[in-house]
């Protein structure tokens, strides 16, 4: 699913978002970047409708999303930390969206959504029996258990060890191959979002300051921030 934002604006105190623009091919996948407080998470937020704009567009394909509730979006979003219910298991855990829809078929969604993050025949197991790497695929199953056309990231690796990241980056690239889902992700770690990315924009104080493939934001920096951010 194509996204496109058309001047978006938000403003929380003294912080502001200010005629932020973007354009997503479907089936690809962006990485976003830029120091703490530039308004990553908080751009996420309004993709999936969970912050409104205070003016601005938000369109998936030519459909107008900008006040459509978070539940009709078609949107899957693996929060910071997880967000896991504790005292569900993990079958629970992955049937909470299609159940909240209404949806039939729910042994066979949470199945598939298990089968893809490599959790199959677990689903009896407790979250809090765990490990780290455990709980992401559960978080990533569950946003997909849905069906989503987008899947919204927000520092998935966060936590992880370096083989454990190794793996689940892989896992993420393939998951994307099989389900051809847009994939939006913030994280801090530039090795990460150039890994990972067809695209990556870099924030500054709410403003894309420079969007590109990996290549040409390492090679071709276009502002002296850009340049100490990305060398740091």
């Amino acid at each position: 699913m194509e996204l496109k934002m058309e001047n978006i604006s938000i403003r929380f105190g003294n912080w502001a978002m200010e005629n932020l623009s973007l354009d997503v091919p479907s089936g690809s996948f962006l990485s976003i970047v830029g120091p703490s407080g530039c308004g990553k998470t908080t751009l996420l937020r309004i993709i999936a409708g969970l912050e409104e704009p205070a003016h601005g567009k938000v369109f998936f394909g030519s459909r107008d999303v900008t006040n459509v509730f978070p539940e009709d979006r078609d949107v899957g979003f693996v929060f910071q930390g997880d967000s896991l219910f504790s005292h569900l298991d993990i079958f629970g855990n992955v049937a909470f969206g299609p159940r909240m829809k209404r949806e039939s078929g729910i042994d066979v969604k949470v199945a598939k959504a298990l089968e893809l993050v490599h959790l199959a025949g677990m689903e009896k197991r407790r979250v809090t029996d765990l490990s780290g790497g455990e709980k992401k695929r559960v978080a990533i199953s569950r946003a997909i258990a849905v069906a989503p056309k987008m899947l919204l990231l927000d520092e998935p690796f966060n936590g992880l060890d370096g083989n454990l990241r190794g793996k689940m980056k892989a896992l993420l690239k393939s998951l994307q191959k099989k389900t051809g889902l847009t994939v939006l992700m913030v994280t801090h770690d530039l090795r990460d979002a150039f890994g990972l990315a067809d695209k990556v924009i870099v924030l500054r104080n709410g403003k894309v300051e420079q969007e590109g493939t990996p290549k040409q934001i390492i090679s071709r920096p276009k502002s002296q921030f850009v340049k100490d951010f990305i060398s740091d």
